[in-house]
């Protein structure tokens, strides 16, 4: 990015930038290995979904993105069987923003598929326009902005129809309008981003705890501004309810078993040295660029923390940055979140407001755009030749 004093300082640069970039990558996976099938993006797999979908099918389970096609078709139907897939668990439906916006886009002629593609790209898209406008209001020129959508992570998600993409773009958006102290529409895309990954609460208890903090010790009435927080938590706690009766399943059922909470850095300690262990590393080139990609977030999200330090930023912006890094901290899945190359796209949220801070700061930024960018890069090739 030296050369970016040459291109144009605005925002809508950025955002075109970020959707060619994604859309070259969308192209060449759906030509490389899906022969041209935008169903191929979805991963059904045989146990959980069958023939009359419509999609191509794999032997075995699948991956998530056959859930929220299955979601996207029919939202709020509770059947066991939905455009030819079975929930593996109730809970899925508890992630309802994503799969309800491509219901949404495919009401304008495109098929489900392709509408949950299409949803993912105009969230990149949106979060270039929201990175560009970030680094020309620290002063930095707008292009600086593309490390908001180049998360590497985001790789993983667009190939296999995932949520993580425009639960961030929802999760920024909110943080930098209530900057802006537009309360009403950042509670709403606050609340978008805690129906689409149930994470993101995590940054909305930490936003109410601190204000309601406020509200006892100055003894001031509710008001406009904590629509911020109680927004969220309201839509979140409804549609968990509704979920709950309708899917017939226990309230506090929302995890389905895939995660869980540790002492925070527990997990981080334990697994770091299987990442770079000999036999790690060495075993396949995809761990080689798994093990890049965490010391890679590892120094932007501490970067970021060293730099909050020394920074004025918005309350609503270390609120954010604290509850993800506790979360960072904190989770596990079975397998390991640190050693399961999948799992680092769940903390593209942590990321996101990581760099959102970094681009407020007076940090140099080249050496982080450049690991970024390597990261970014392997990881996409790695799903277009079909590692």
């Amino acid at each position: 990015m030296s050369g970016s004093g040459r291109l144009p300082n605005s925002p809508a640069l950025v955002a075109v930038l970020a959707l060619g970039v994604w859309c070259a990558f969308v192209a060449a996976r759906l030509f490389r290995l899906a022969d041209g099938d935008i169903g191929y993006f979805v991963v059904a797999g045989t146990e959980f979904t069958d023939a009359s979908s419509g999609l191509p099918l794999i032997d075995g389970p699948g991956y998530d993105g056959q859930f929220f096609h299955r979601l996207a078709s029919d939202p709020l139907n509770s059947d066991d069987r939905v455009a030819g897939t079975v929930l593996d668990s109730s809970w899925r439906a508890a992630r309802i923003g994503y799969p309800l916006l491509a219901w949404l886009v495919s009401g304008v002629g495109f098929s489900t598929s392709a509408a949950l593609v299409v949803v993912n790209l105009i969230a990149i898209t949106v979060l270039g326009y929201l990175g560009g406008r970030s680094a020309r209001s620290a002063g930095r020129h707008a292009v600086w902005g593309l490390l908001l959508p180049m998360y590497f992570g985001f790789a993983f998600s667009i190939a296999r129809n995932l949520a993580e993409v425009v639960a961030t773009t929802a999760l920024v958006a909110g943080v930098m309008l209530a900057t802006q102290h537009r309360a009403v529409p950042a509670a709403l895309c606050l609340s978008l981003a805690v129906l689409s990954r149930e994470t993101v609460v995590a940054v909305v208890c930490v936003v109410g705890l601190l204000e309601l903090t406020d509200l006892i010790r100055r003894r001031r009435p509710l008001g406009i501004q904590d629509s911020i927080w109680l927004m969220p938590l309201v839509v979140f706690g409804v549609w968990h309810l509704f979920v709950a009766a309708r899917w017939n399943r226990g309230l506090l059922d929302i995890g389905g078993g895939t995660g869980s909470l540790r002492v925070p850095g527990a997990a981080l300690i334990e697994q770091l040295p299987d990442v770079f262990s000999r036999n790690y590393l060495g075993e396949a080139t995809l761990n080689v660029i798994h093990a890049m990609e965490v010391v890679v977030l590892l120094a932007v999200v501490g970067a970021a923390a060293i730099a909050m330090v020394r920074s004025d930023n918005a309350r609503i912006v270390k609120s954010a940055f604290c509850g993800l890094l506790l979360l960072l901290l904190s989770a596990d899945v079975p397998v390991g979140v640190w050693t399961d190359r999948n799992d680092l796209r769940m903390f593209a949220g942590v990321y996101a407001v990581a760099v959102i801070v970094l681009l407020q700061s007076k940090m140099r930024l080249h050496v982080f755009a450049a690991s970024v960018g390597l990261c970014t890069l392997a990881a996409a090739s790695s799903f277009v030749i079909g590692a």
